[in-house]
């Protein structure tokens, strides 16, 4: 029987309607049933089912075929496979092409693993109470087959009894190790768990340290084998397949455990890295499911560095990078124990990646000073570089602009808009300066009197104008005044400012009473621009908040900015 033959026969064996009823809540509409698209997300349901000519189509996202494409399509499956999966389903025997003996063998051994962990791991009340303890139920264990290697395992001796692998096999399977011509398992004392090919197959493991053992790193992975690759892998891809396509929306998330908690929360779209940076390749295989990509990483430098690098390979590869944090949680599984309403409400309502890494770079930077905004460029640019789409890249430039006054420079800009943000930042540092120079002129000109006339040294944001200040505050003899000036001679930066009090002198006051009114009057202005400052700062948190929905932080920015416009009042009306 030839192939077609062999696909004939499996189409009159098997109906359509059976098939995607599996699948999809199927009602009779007159001759032909209907239900809601597995493909896409849709409130009528537009898909509809003929058994006459035993095909399917959907009037809302276009998708049509027969059982072939169907199985394919919502299993994430090629041909050969679909056809296997059916060809059991109905009971025809498929003739079958000779396989390659390295990589089944591997397979087989990955096999009978699995089966032999899981099997530990029912029989280990201890290893059973740990994965228990932490959150993962019975059903998990057994749709992700969690296993646990003993501490003194026996599946070396479980693998030879199961059937003639070679040596060479055994080692490339990743599970053994040899030492002195000897081969032993080296996984113990672990509990594991599975990873999966997108067809389903064990193709690695990961190992996690059970409670009580402290040999080794807390994760270990199976080495590269010929059949498993990290780089191309993601822990749950095979669990997650269909309903990632479903949700047209995949989660990346940074563990194994959160992988399964999101599961056992009902959350299944959900992918981790297998204890590598996220890469390309693990990108590229999502983007044939969908394009849409929400990074769920913890809230810290590490969990931030990894939003970074999956945004910029996001965009390469013209998919839609989205953003949320387990904030005040440290993972996603803590936050399904503690608060799990605010995981769905932060899947529901997913942010924009770039909007949550602008906020996070500007976070605590003086948006008045060139330094911090050059700092913010060196970070956020290299990201809008990085985006393909030419709107997309207008919509991150016009938000940066909008929260930092920062315009971004693409190819068919000059460097004439750039260059007047530089100098209009930098005429605004030196009238700043020049305020501060001028108030610590006149408070060594004040000498005793100069008590009268201090002000909080939070208005001075320049660490090394706020060191200054605090020298001339101690300053009461015309010796001391020396002193400061010989500290300051091995700081170069320190030794300008004081360069630039001492001798530029022509526009100071002689008589006493003209000098604290000068004071008075810089005084003041120095407040006002501190105020100013905080205003445009608060005003960037208040757009930020806006823009990613953080109703406590957009409350707390707004109170603040109220509270700074008061005092800057007062000050200006004084």
């Amino acid at each position: 029987m030839d192939g077609s033959n062999q696909i004939g026969e499996i189409k009159d064996r098997i109906d359509i309607v059976q098939v995607i009823g599996k699948y999809v809540n199927l009602k009779q509409a007159g001759k032909n049933f209907s239900g809601s698209c597995p493909f896409h997300k849709e409130k009528t349901p537009s898909f509809i089912v003929s058994p006459d000519i035993q095909r399917y189509k959907c009037f809302g996202c276009g998708k049509s075929g027969d059982i072939f494409n169907f199985v394919q399509e919502i299993e994430n499956i090629d041909f050969p496979e679909a056809l296997e999966k059916l060809a059991k389903v109905a009971g025809v025997e498929l003739k079958r092409t000779k396989v390659n003996t390295k990589y089944k063998e591997i397979k087989d051994i990955n096999h009978i693993a699995t089966k032999y962990y899981y099997n530990a791991l029912l029989r280990d009340q201890k290893a059973m109470n740990y994965v228990q303890n932490r959150g993962i139920s019975k059903e998990s264990i057994r749709a992700f087959a969690l296993g646990y290697a003993p501490k003194y395992p026996k599946l070396l001796e479980k693998i030879k009894s199961s059937g003639s692998f070679s040596k060479k096999a055994i080692l490339d399977s990743g599970l053994f190790v040899e030492k002195n011509n000897t081969l032993r398992d080296k996984f113990f004392d672990r509990i594991m768990f599975p990873i999966r090919s997108k067809r389903g197959e064990v193709i690695g493991f990961t190992a996690r340290q059970n409670e009580g053992n402290e040999y080794g790193p807390k994760y270990m992975n199976t080495p590269e084998t010929p059949v498993f690759h990290k780089s191309y892998n993601l822990f749950g891809q095979y669990e997650s397949r269909q309903e990632i396509r479903k949700q047209d929306l995949a989660i990346i998330c940074e563990g194994s455990t959160d992988v399964i908690a999101a599961h056992q929360h009902g959350v299944k779209n959900i992918v981790a890295p297998l204890g590598t940076s996220i890469t390309k390749e693990q990108l590229e295989g999502l983007s044939n499911t969908t394009k849409n990509i929400l990074f769920f990483f913890d809230d810290d430098s590490a969990g931030q560095a990894a939003l970074i690098r999956g945004f910029v390979i996001a965009s390469e590869l013209n998919m839609n990078p989205y953003a949320a944090v387990s904030t005040p949680y440290k993972d996603i599984d803590e936050l399904l124990q503690k608060e799990p309403k605010k995981f769905d409400k932060l899947i529901e309502n997913k942010k924009e990646a770039f909007s949550y890494i602008l906020s996070n770079t500007i976070e605590g930077r003086n948006l008045n000073k060139l330094e911090d905004l050059n700092k913010i460029k060196k970070t956020i640019f290299p990201l809008l570089n990085s985006v393909k789409d030419p709107n997309t890249k207008s919509l991150y430039a016009r938000k940066l602009k909008d929260v930092t006054k920062v315009e971004y420079k693409t190819e068919n800009r000059g460097e004439k808009d750039e260059t007047k943000i530089e100098v209009s930042r930098k005429k605004d540092d030196k009238k700043k300066n020049n305020l501060i120079v001028h108030y610590l002129q006149l408070l060594l000109l004040a000498g005793e009197e100069k008590e009268k006339f201090l002000i909080d040294e939070r208005f001075f944001t320049d660490g090394q104008i706020r060191k200054i200040y605090n020298q001339i505050k101690e300053i009461h003899t015309p010796q001391e005044k020396e002193e400061l000036y010989k500290e300051s001679e091995n700081d170069e930066d320190i030794k300008e400012i004081l360069d630039d009090m001492i001798f530029n002198t022509l526009n100071l006051p002689e008589k006493k009473e003209d000098i604290e009114k000068d004071l008075l009057f810089t005084a003041r202005n120095i407040k006002v621009e501190y105020y100013k400052t905080k205003q445009k700062e608060l005003s960037a948190k208040i757009s930020m908040s806006e823009e990613l929905e953080n109703e406590e932080e957009y409350e707390e920015a707004l109170k603040e900015l109220q509270k700074i416009s008061k005092l800057r009042n007062k000050i200006e009306n004084e």
